[in-house]
């Protein structure tokens, strides 16, 4: 008889395994430090290793998505903690910039996109149904409070053993640790072999394919949806601590205030899964939006040092907003497309969230070095926040339903 663990429970071992991964992966930034103080490699060759990673990352979540509905969420996550472990342990041993582009840069960016988001949403969607989207959020929250907690103690462990041997350390804990637990409780839920079985006996045909979904009208609107979301926050998040530096205050703390936006951002997650469920999902969207823009709108009035109550609104709301659309997103995704290409779907529209964080974070300052202010590149933040809601409705829109309806009548070659 086949172990078959309680959804919760499932959900709670994957917040560990994404916290971990993403809090990993949003790390490097402490482990560049060290191998600047280590190597005295240039910044830029060595910070580029990072835009490698995020590059990998976009370019293989279609092919993760593909192999998640060929093999399942255990397998691919399995094949994710191996590499990684891979990948850390080998780029501990480096002496060399290419080596580490090498290692951390294609080995280690590999095992990130098969233990990241696209295989955990695939995992959740399969686990849960009525409270699908806050399954997503508890997940989800396990990024912001996996950065909380690993960013600090990566910080102290190379100060007292190593950037290497802290490395050979994570490259063990995911050994050690993360993979017995994908192996035991990664299971294939009951809401995944009903979703198939039921497409199969209702109408082998009527099942959504990543062909059929990048033919549809509700398919790009959420595409461009998720561009504009992650275009706006890129905007934000990239340049925000060069603006409070700006307007007086010291780096180091707005650094620090800004770290406290983790917090708030993996409340927002569980927060926003709740009312996602409770709500219809772009209701939950819109508010998520206008929470965010009251952040945006506090940072773009913020211009001395005396308005810190400026910067705390700004933090909690632009936090909760920004750690949370994410969830909207994919819930929103598992609703309309669920079926036998689910995974490959989902793997394509993640695509969206690096075309629209590189737009953001270079056009962001594009604009600054036209302006001489950051007033600018906020303001279009917003504008492309209220498009990403706008885009969210209109995919909702029943003629929209419709339309994409005319898909099922194509010959089964075009699926």
């Amino acid at each position: 008889m086949r172990f078959s663990p309680n959804p919760w429970l499932v959900a709670a071992l994957a917040f560990v395994v994404l916290g971990f991964s993403r809090g990993l992966h949003s790390s490097f930034g402490v482990f560049n430090v060290a191998l600047l103080d280590s190597f005295n490699w240039s910044r830029g060759a060595t910070a580029g290793i990072f835009s490698v990673v995020l590059t990998i990352d976009a370019m293989l979540s279609p092919v993760a998505g593909y192999l998640l509905d060929r093999y399942g969420a255990k397998k691919i996550v399995l094949s994710g903690c191996l590499t990684l472990s891979l990948g850390l342990f080998l780029s501990s041993q480096v002496s060399e910039l290419w080596h580490l582009y090498i290692c951390f840069g294609l080995i280690t960016a590999f095992g990130f996109t098969f233990v990241g988001m696209v295989p955990h949403v695939f995992l959740i969607s399969e686990w849960f149904s009525s409270n699908r989207a806050s399954a997503i959020g508890v997940v989800y929250a396990g990024s912001g409070v996996g950065i909380m907690i690993l960013a600090p103690l990566s910080a102290w462990l190379i100060a007292t053993q190593g950037w290497a041997r802290a490395l050979e350390i994570y490259s063990a804990v995911v050994l050690i640790s993360l993979l017995p637990l994908v192996w035991i409780f990664y299971q294939h839920g009951p809401f995944g072999e009903k979703l198939r079985h039921r497409g199969q006996k209702r109408n082998e045909q009527n099942q959504w394919t990543a062909k059929l979904a990048l033919k549809s009208l509700q398919f790009w609107l959420l595409f461009f949806a998720r561009v504009c979301a992650a275009a706006g926050t890129t905007v934000i998040v990239t340049h925000q601590v060069a603006h409070v530096v700006e307007v007086g205050y010291s780096q180091f703390l707005a650094a620090s205030i800004f770290g406290f936006a983790g917090v708030t951002s993996s409340f927002g997650r569980v927060v926003f899964g709740f009312i996602a469920d409770r709500l219809s999902r772009q209701a939950a969207y819109t508010l998520n939006i206008a929470m965010t823009l009251i952040g945006v709108g506090a940072l773009m009035i913020l211009h001395d040092p005396s308005q810190s109550w400026l910067l705390y609104i700004y933090v909690i709301f632009f936090g909760i907003g920004f750690g949370s659309r994410a969830v909207i997103f994919s819930a929103l995704t598992a609703d309309i497309f669920s079926g036998k290409g689910f995974g490959s779907i989902l793997g394509y529209s993640t695509v969206a969230v690096g075309v629209g964080g590189a737009l953001g974070s270079w056009l962001g300052g594009v604009y600054y070095d036209w302006t001489g202010s950051y007033l600018v590149s906020f303001g279009l933040s917003a504008l492309v926040l209220c498009l990403s809601d706008i885009c969210i409705w209109l995919a909702a829109v029943p003629s929209v339903a419709n339309y994409d309806k005319r898909l099922w009548g194509e010959s089964p070659t075009a699926r």
